[in-house]
């Protein structure tokens, strides 16, 4: 039996999304124009954020016939001409906020793991699949070096490799720079209770102005280094360290550059400004292994959240869905992070191989079935007995952690996996 935190994380951060929705304050800063929804409708302004948050898959008008089935007993009947409308009226900043708003709740009063001392957040870019027309196309851009040609959009995120949350997203053109987004959430990095962050990231990231702007802002980064950006380093040892002068800078940095054998015999170039003698090359392999944490964060949200799914085409219909998506994915974060030491301590036997930890498709599963509910009541029994039925539920499909497992990366452009004319019913 798992037996829950006396006061779940998840239930507070729901209770202050709730109390941020139904304020007058948010709906003023999340309307284009003072005069909307004035009047009396079909549809509230709050009505439309649970809407949006509740991240339909299925066609739209399906989603909106279950929520006012389940909403309004079904005493109402509202187009999805009329939804898209209507949604018009609504700043993608409002879904935004809330994302944000589930970020400051979680560092505020979560305990949160680290490594060393530090906090380990990995940074990686991905590109998204767009609606195709003229406006996003225009927007954000087309792919054409695979395949036939496809609006997309660059994402960057910012995700927290020991607590499980994305911290901070840019939403982009699809050429422009992953660089230029990390160095921009880097220098916006302002996490409550967050003191030592370390950037991890990939081989795509090194540069001299990067490492430059991480250095200037009194953080720590560890990045995995191509060959050709070391050529001319001298690195006659395991653990290097040394002064270098890169040609696009007029000072020099220091760095310490770390080569680490890989199990199948290829040796891996990691680049850092920790010079802690105490951290190990043992040490920074395992940090930089927990990188993969955002690629598997990635895959969560593009394939069980089906963030390419977009319910509509407008580029303020992409956003809220965007943000919806990214508020929901950290929701899931909450979740694991309440239930997974219940779920490791439920699990310990003798006769279990491997930890256990919870299963992420039902997760998500459970959380699109009652966010809503959880949500729009102002009743804390309610909510806490949804949030009961919910932990039964996700303690009986948990799975195995199996650590080590690898397989090849399939390169493949993939074209739109969720074409807004064929909806699943």
């Amino acid at each position: 039996m798992i037996f829950v935190k006396s006061l779940p994380l998840y239930l507070e951060i729901v209770r202050h999304i709730h109390n941020t929705i139904c304020d007058e304050h948010f709906l003023r800063r999340s309307i284009k124009r003072q005069r909307d929804f004035s009047r009396r409708r079909k549809m509230s302004f709050t009505d439309y954020i649970y809407v949006t948050v509740q991240n339909l898959k299925s066609s739209l008008q399906a989603g909106l016939n279950a929520f006012f089935d389940a909403q309004k007993d079904g005493q109402i009947e509202y187009s999805k001409q009329a939804f898209s409308k209507g949604r018009k009226r609504i700043k993608p900043e409002a879904f935004q906020e809330l994302f944000q708003s589930v970020v400051d709740s979680f560092y505020e009063k979560a305990e949160l793991a680290d490594w060393k001392g530090y906090q380990l957040f990995g940074i990686d870019g991905t590109r998204l699949n767009l609606p195709c027309t003229n406006e996003l196309a225009e927007l954000y851009g087309i792919q054409t070096s695979q395949g036939a040609p496809q609006v997309q959009a660059l994402v960057s995120c910012m995700y927290d490799l020991l607590n499980g949350m994305i911290v901070d997203t840019r939403f982009a053109h699809c050429r422009s720079s992953e660089r230029a987004a990390a160095k921009d959430m880097i220098g916006s990095f302002r996490l409550q209770n967050v003191s030592n962050p370390v950037f991890i990231m990939d081989r795509g990231y090194p540069a001299a102005e990067l490492i430059d702007a991480i250095g200037s802002s009194g953080h720590s980064f560890i990045m995995r280094c191509p060959t050709e950006f070391l050529r001319s380093m001298k690195l006659p040892e395991q653990d290097n360290t040394f002064e270098y002068k890169f040609a696009k800078l007029k000072h020099s940095l220091k760095l310490r550059v770390l080569k680490i054998q890989l199990s199948n015999g290829d040796i891996e170039y990691l680049a850092t400004n920790i010079f802690d003698p105490q951290i190990n090359l043992d040490d920074f392999k395992w940090a930089y292994h927990k990188r993969w944490g955002i690629e598997t964060k990635y895959n969560d949200v593009k394939n069980k959240l089906e963030i390419e799914n977009f319910t509509g085409y407008s580029p303020d219909a992409i956003l809220q869905d965007f943000y919806a998506t990214m508020f929901l994915a950290d929701l899931a974060g909450v979740l694991e992070y309440d239930l997974r030491e219940e779920i490791e301590a439920a699990h310990i036997r003798p006769e279990n191989r491997y930890t256990y930890k919870l299963n992420v498709a039902m997760t998500i599963s459970e959380l699109k079935r009652t966010v809503v509910e959880m949500l729009s009541t102002s009743s804390r029994l309610k909510r806490e007995r949804l949030f009961a039925h919910m932990v039964v539920r996700l303690s009986k499909a948990v799975v195995p952690v199996r650590p080590d497992r690898s397989s090849d990366r399939l390169k493949k452009h993939k074209s739109l996996k969720f074409p807004s004319n064929v909806k699943r019913c």
